[in-house]
């Protein structure tokens, strides 16, 4: 019993070694691109981990009652022993049963469906309908994994049932605490049966890019999120549209980062709708659920948003600014970027859709213009281009192109020690475009696209109000609350001249806009330690 006189936990005995019943597979619909699991780690059939038929295997239902903990007390699947409060349950199971409780309630708060009950699952059920979680040793190969089990249909829709398998001990995995480590396992892998009880084939990027986001939102200083940043941060130029494979499977992760920011912008209820929209739309990307989310509910649009996310991956890490961008962006990777040098021609430049090309040019010139022309024939729906002047240490301001045919943007830099330009792809599919890219600082000939004079508005504040949609064109100022510039004289126009490339096409090394500040890993990687 605990202090308070009230169990935490009901002990209750599952077996001595006995195996639990096989899941009939004849009995399970087949869905179409989901995969099921053929067995629950007590049959040792099921794949690994799975405790070991030796080992007898007790369970204990959580205090708010909607969480089985299943786990064993000898063996390689032992939990730690030590039983504080004399409940009769290992504290660890206790923890645990707590930490599921918790999270659920989290995100039901935050207004997202439960994951369906499996008391109606054929064969093994754990043993009720509430959900169920495994503690296995998962001997430094991953951490925790959400194993959908039995999928139904109808009316169009797919919902998933499934359990939970979680590392034992997380003996030598490099976590502050048991409780860190718990919160950050609990969070993630059971925000994926939250997806599974909408939609469970959002596909990796989605699918664990939110995961993050939730444990994010769960408890910021749990740092998952800050960990998995570099992941995308190192390689922005990889669009959102594709998931990886093989190694490059880290970038799931990574992208978390695009979630955060549209929950930090836009709200959690974004995130909710994009779940709920999956259900209605069951044949549709995420990309364009998400877009048809914002068009239909906050006045903008998936290339407005992704535009103003490249804006806000300029201040990270030790750039991280005060007013712009992320809360927590101190803790991220820095944005790498390709150093050129001016003035720089790339006659032709690919972007991919839903990623940014991002280059680094010195500053302290009047200004630095660019300019980037779409080959002939292009359609520039959704091409951005973002010219940023900072320090090492701040974003000073950023200017967003309008979006005509050729796009340029200026930005004054004479207190600028660099200038970041961005071209941005913010579309929710399609294939990569190519274009011409100009940088140039005033006074520099430039013999690249044709480059307009400055518009009667160019540096104007465009504040840190949210996007205004489709429609929200025109240079203006992305600062996002940056103090006010002082006035400037207006810089000489980019002229036609002889322009010379920089070591030709993207020749520049990738570089990091910050050095000085490490990420705080753990010891594994998390990418490393999921499934």
């Amino acid at each position: 019993m605990m202090a308070s006189g009230v169990p935490a936990l009901l002990l209750l005995l599952t077996g001595a070694g006995t195996p639990h019943r096989l899941l009939h597979e004849e009995a399970v619909a087949p869905v179409p691109g989901v995969v099921v699991e053929s067995g629950r780690p007590t049959s040792a059939s099921a794949p690994v981990p799975r405790f070991d038929p030796t080992e007898t295997v007790e369970s204990a239902v959580s205090e708010g009652d909607r969480f089985r903990v299943h786990f064993t007390r000898q063996g390689p699947n032992a939990v730690p022993l030590a039983d504080a409060d004399g409940s009769g349950v290992p504290d660890f199971v206790e923890l645990v049963g707590r930490t599921y409780e918790r999270v659920a309630t989290f995100y039901a708060g935050l207004g997202f469906r439960p994951p369906p009950g499996d008391a109606t699952t054929p064969g093994d059920n754990g043993g009720d309908g509430r959900f169920d979680v495994y503690l296995v040793d998962f001997a430094r190969r991953g951490d925790g994994t959400f194993r959908m089990e039995t999928c139904l249909e109808g009316n169009g829709t797919t919902r998933c049932t499934g359990y939970m398998l979680q590392e034992n001990d997380f003996a030598g995995y490099g976590y502050p605490s048991d409780a860190h480590a718990v919160e950050t396992l609990a969070s993630h892998e059971f925000f994926h049966a939250v997806q599974a009880a909408y939609r469970p084939d959002l596909g990796g990027i989605a699918s664990e890019g939110t995961a993050v986001w939730a444990t994010e939102r769960f408890e910021p200083a749990l740092d998952d999120l800050e960990g998995f940043t570099h992941y995308y941060l190192e390689s922005p130029d990889r669009g959102l549209l594709t998931d990886p494979s093989g190694p490059g499977v880290g970038f799931n992760y990574g992208a978390g980062l695009f979630f955060q920011f549209a929950g930090e912008h836009f709200g959690d209820a974004l995130l909710v709708a994009l779940l709920e929209e999956s259900v209605r739309q069951p044949e549709a990307r995420w990309p364009l659920l998400l877009d048809t989310c914002l068009r239909r509910d906050f006045a903008s649009s998936f290339d407005a948003a992704f535009a103003r996310f490249s804006a806000w991956n300029l201040g990270t890490g030790a750039r991280a600014t005060p007013g712009h961008g992320y809360a927590r962006a101190e803790g991220y990777a820095p944005l790498a970027t390709t150093a050129t040098a001016l003035p720089a021609s790339i006659a032709s430049l690919r972007v991919a859709a839903a990623s940014s090309r991002n280059f680094e040019v010195a500053g302290g010139a009047s200004f630095v213009s660019a300019t980037f022309e779409p080959e002939p024939g292009t359609d520039p729906a959704g091409l951005s281009l973002l010219v940023a002047a900072v320090t090492d240490t701040t974003v000073l301001r950023v200017r967003q192109s309008d979006r005509s045919e050729v796009l340029w943007a200026q930005v004054p830099a004479h207190d600028a020690t660099h200038v970041v330009v961005s071209v941005v792809d913010g579309r929710p599919q399609g294939l990569g475009r190519y274009g011409r890219l100009c940088i140039a600082a005033s006074g520099q000939d430039a013999a690249c696209a044709p480059v307009e004079p400055p518009p009667a508005d160019a540096g104007t504040d465009a504040g840190t109000t949210p996007d205004a949609g489709p429609s929200d064109a025109g240079t203006g100022d992305m600062d996002a609350g940056l103090p006010d510039e002082e006035p400037q004289p207006p810089g000489p126009p980019v002229e036609d001249g002889g322009c010379q490339a920089a070591g030709g096409t993207l020749s520049g090394a990738l570089i990091a806009l910050l050095l000085g500040q490490g990420l705080r890993t753990r010891r594994l990687p998390s990418a490393l330690r999921r499934n």
